[in-house]
């Protein structure tokens, strides 16, 4: 094999393992070679053409001009590197002048170096031969960018049905805020003076606290219990289970009160008594200026909490 068909083979060969490696790379050797075979110009005439500066080395900016040239279009910076991969048949980097007459010899355009010009034949209508390649990028560009628009919209959708949703939640819980507080002025309240304008007694109190059933309103009723004095006839006396500040380990007096002997009641004394208060009998009474503080729900009994005691 000669030295011109080794290094055209070599071409070929080179040409082929980047229209593989790279599709696109073989879309674009098409429309070159059409190009070329369609110009009606020698090999020497193209060169002539692209390398104005005849330096025998092919630059970029050189090929990129002779293209708008004679298509009437600048292509694609892409396509110029493209172009200049496949044209680099040592891959090195520079394009040379031999490289050009090697490529144009692998796809049979004669070189016009020993052959005698053909008569200028009439110019046919120059085509674009990127136009079909550009209408696909632009194609891909417009299907990327509706995407685009569209995965936007969609959490602009969503974020706007949070919106909603929160609006919906704030507005339902004002609007049950206001129920629960046109509830709360509507229920009755209960009745804490007596006729005469004084305040009702530990015994009437307690009356009330019974007549509730939820622990809510008791614990409600209870808040309003007023200090009063009252005397309670002991039962027993145990160790206070609960307790809290000097009322915390201290006793608690089990007992009736005296205004009425069938309302059962517990009187927590302070810590600090507890010695006194072992020494307590039942039968006695104790007086008292006490406050309801609590309520048994197991024994249905008052509990108050005594500031100052009296054993009698």
């Amino acid at each position: 094999m000669s030295v011109k068909n080794a290094v055209k083979a070599k071409m070929e060969q080179h040409i082929q393992q980047m229209v593989a490696t790279n599709p696109m790379i073989g879309q674009l050797n098409t429309q070159f070679t059409s190009w070329l075979l369609g110009s009606g110009l020698t090999g020497k005439e193209i060169i002539e053409m692209i390398d104005t500066n005849m330096d025998a080395t092919i630059q970029p900016v050189e090929l990129s001009t002779a293209l708008e040239r004679t298509t009437g279009t600048q292509p694609p910076g892409w396509v110029i590197n493209g172009l200049m991969s496949v044209l680099d048949m040592d891959k090195d980097g520079n394009v040379t002048v031999a490289d050009l007459h090697t490529y144009f010899e692998s796809i049979g355009l004669p070189s016009g170096i020993e052959e005698t010009p053909a008569p200028e034949a009439t110019p046919e209508p120059e085509v674009d031969e990127f136009e079909e390649l550009n209408q696909e990028i632009e194609e891909e560009a417009r299907r990327q960018v509706e995407e685009l628009i569209r995965q936007k919209e969609a959490e602009r959708q969503r974020l706007l049905e949070e919106q909603q949703a929160r609006e919906a939640a704030e507005r339902e819980a004002a609007e049950q805020a206001k129920r629960e507080e046109e509830a709360a002025k509507a229920k009755p309240q209960p009745i804490l003076l007596e006729e005469d304008g004084t305040m009702v007694g530990h015994a009437r109190f307690i009356e009330i606290l019974e007549g509730m059933k939820l622990s809510s309103e008791r614990r409600e009723m209870i808040a309003q219990s007023p200090t009063q004095s009252c005397q309670i006839h002991i039962s027993s006396i145990e160790k206070t289970l609960v307790g809290q500040g000097p009322l915390k380990n201290g006793m608690t007096i089990i007992g009736t009160l005296s205004e009425n002997n069938d309302i059962e009641v517990e009187l927590r004394l302070p810590a600090e008594a507890n010695e006194q208060t072992m020494m307590f009998q039942s039968k006695h009474t104790i007086e008292a200026d006490a406050q309801i503080c609590d309520w048994n729900v197991g024994r249905r009994r008052a509990i108050f909490a005594a500031t100052e005691f009296q054993y009698l």
